[in-house]
């Protein structure tokens, strides 16, 4: 820290663990290390205090609230003692839910309520995260780390000093909440935004411009001997970039000619030997993987060095281009010349870190968004797997990441009858990414996967049974209603076949009894003779019962024919009638048949989606 540690010791101090400094800013013009300053603050607290909770988000990136809080989020360095994987996770939370957040902001810019959400679910979803790992919320050392503020957009000053201001004030976790803000010079605009944030006077670091002998101190360093100190602190105001710049490009082209030459002709690269042994090292690590960010510059080099490296880079404008999602990318004649180099100094270093590069670029390529990278980590662990599965292995807000990743990607899954895997070269290549030290799966997750497995083959059995059950009284029921309709279709068909030509029908013959006074007179008669006539006996006396029974039992025969019923006459009525009850009744037994058709089919569907399930077990033995 040039020039600058008596500063350095003031702000450090003060936002210790023991200090009592509250809020500080940095000053000082373009170019004289205000960046620098704060990374070196920040690294400090982090490996100082165990309990520190550093939220320093790259406000030269932040043009609106979804690219601050992003990194907001993304940019948290934390002390040694507090769970640094719980607020990863909880990072990616946040992340996934911002946009939603956002929605109602995209028709009103003023929504309050999208406003106050935001900040309520950043500072609870950090306390609840810490709370749920048991850390004592006023032991936390909360320092909010703010770069360059003078250059937010108002919208972004006016949220932080209100609705985010008040929202931390209210939390228990910034209770001791300290700030640490930088910016050219104090302008009316900076002493309003820090007037609301409740600092009206915040203590003032002017960070001084180089002396001579630091001059030659930073030339030493970066590489170069000079022997004139003051001449370099006149010509370049004691400003370290104006410095590190002139130190580069020692000779100053003037002339018209030249200059306009320069304009049309191709701008060369900077040699080797322009730079200083520790930037040729940042622009080793940048030489190999094809996109450069803080993440994949850590599978080279140390987090404090990728972050030093991302920044330094970022400065050298000549060298880089920044894309729109901050990353950047190495000119790719520079990158060549970069990895010759390695491989003829270093050939075995040089193949291991191409590999490495080689390795990143394919995952990265397939997972661009570091803040998922940890799902295919984690599923690549899996021959197979549902949805249902991942909610039993994971918390519900690491579920429903997992469950919209599946469903917005495309051609990375491999999906039938709602069994997943991951696709065979996209596994290979994630477990290749583990193995260069990409990260790990969760602890416990393959025993947990095959204690599932075993559950799931129980279930699965005693399911099928009921389905299958089920599926044969649902034939049964389809096989007799089809009976039905056959039936009352041909009932149909008579009726109408009767009604059309109705049959011919032979006389009957109606059998009846009636009395007959005659027969019965002539009995009684005859049994009164053959009592009191001596010839007659007996004999007529039987012969006089039975006329008497006759008579009083005489059968008649009638013989009559049926009225044959003609078209057009008035039963047609009843016909149509009949047809219609008919013809409702067999609608209705279509209905179920066609019900109970569909409702197999999803049965079949249910049997094979258990057969394939059973067949793809979670993990191979």
């Amino acid at each position: 820290m040039i020039g600058r540690k008596k500063e350095f010791k003031f702000v450090r101090d003060g936002f210790s663990n023991r200090g009592n400094l509250r809020c500080a800013i940095t000053l000082s013009p373009h170019g004289a290390g205000k960046s620098l300053f704060l990374d070196e603050v920040k690294s400090s607290l982090a490996s100082s205090e165990k309990k520190s909770l550093i939220i320093a988000p790259l406000s030269t990136n932040c043009t609106d609230l979804n690219s601050l809080l992003s990194s907001m989020v993304r940019d948290i360095s934390l002390g040694s003692e507090l769970p640094s994987l719980e607020i990863g996770k909880f990072a990616r939370f946040f992340g996934s839910k911002i946009n939603h957040i956002l929605e109602p902001l995209k028709s009103d810019i003023n929504n309050s309520n999208a406003h106050q959400e935001l900040a309520d679910t950043f500072v609870q979803g950090l306390e609840e995260t810490l709370i749920h790992c048991s850390v004592n919320l006023n032991q936390v050392i909360p320092v909010i780390v703010l770069d360059d503020i003078d250059k937010l957009n108002d919208s972004l000053l006016d949220w932080l000093s209100g609705v985010f201001n008040q929202t931390i004030r209210d939390s228990l976790l910034f209770t001791n909440c300290r700030f640490l803000f930088s910016a050219e010079k104090i302008s009316d605009r900076l002493e309003s935004f820090l007037a609301k944030f409740g600092f009206a006077n915040p203590a003032q670091v002017p960070l001084p411009l180089f002396n001579a002998d630091q001059c030659k101190e930073l030339a030493q360093i970066s590489g170069y001997e000079i022997s004139d100190g003051e001449a370099y602190r006149l010509e370049s105001g004691g400003n370290p970039l104006k410095m590190l710049n002139i130190l580069k490009k020692p000779t100053t082209v003037i002339t018209k000619e030249e200059n306009v030459m320069s304009n049309t002709q191709k701008k060369d690269l900077p040699n080797f030997s322009e730079f200083s042994e520790k930037e040729l090292n940042y622009l080793l690590f940048a030489s190999y993987p094809s996109r450069i960010n803080r993440y994949n510059l850590e599978f080279f080099c140390s987090p404090r060095d990728a972050a030093f490296c991302f920044n330094w880079l970022k400065r050298e404008k000549q060298l880089v281009q920044v894309q729109p999602d901050g990353d950047l990318l190495l000119s790719e004649d520079f990158r060549s010349q970069m990895r010759e180099f390695h491989k003829q100094e270093e050939p075995t270093e040089a193949e291991k870190m191409a590999t490495t590069g080689t390795i990143i670029d394919a995952f990265t390529a397939i997972f661009p968004d570091p803040n998922f990278h940890w799902i295919p980590i984690n599923l690549q662990v899996f021959d197979s797997f549902t949805k249902n599965l991942c909610k039993k292995l994971f918390g519900e807000t690491e579920y429903s990441e997992i469950a919209s990743f599946i469903d917005n990607s495309e051609g990375i899954f491999n999906g039938a009858s709602k069994q997943f895997s991951l696709d065979d070269d996209v596994k290979l290549v994630t477990q290749r990414f583990i193995e260069i030290g990409g990260g790990a799966p969760k602890d416990g997750l393959v025993e947990k996967a095959k204690m599932e497995w075993a559950k799931y083959q129980e279930a699965s059995v005693e399911k099928r049974s009921k389905l299958e059950q089920e599926k044969v009284n649902l034939e049964e029921e389809a096989f007799d209603a089809e009976k039905q309709i056959i039936s009352l279709d041909e009932l149909k068909k008579q009726l109408v076949e009767s009604y059309n030509n109705p049959p011919r029908t032979k006389s009957k013959k109606e059998f009846s009894f009636s009395t007959s006074i005659s027969l019965i007179v002539l009995g009684l008669a005859t049994i009164g003779g053959s009592l009191f006539i001596d010839s007659l006996g007996s004999y007529h006396a039987a012969c006089g019962l039975a006329l008497t029974l006759f008579g009083f039992f005489w059968p008649n025969v009638e013989s009559k024919k049926e009225v044959m019923q003609t078209a057009g006459s008035s039963p047609r009525l009843a016909i149509e009638t009949q047809q219609r009850s008919l013809s409702h009744r067999m609608n209705g037994l279509v209905s179920r048949v066609s019900s109970i058709r569909s409702n197999l089919e999803n049965l079949n569907s249910d049997l094979e989606g258990l057969d394939q399930g059973m067949n793809s077990p979670y993990i191979s033995e």
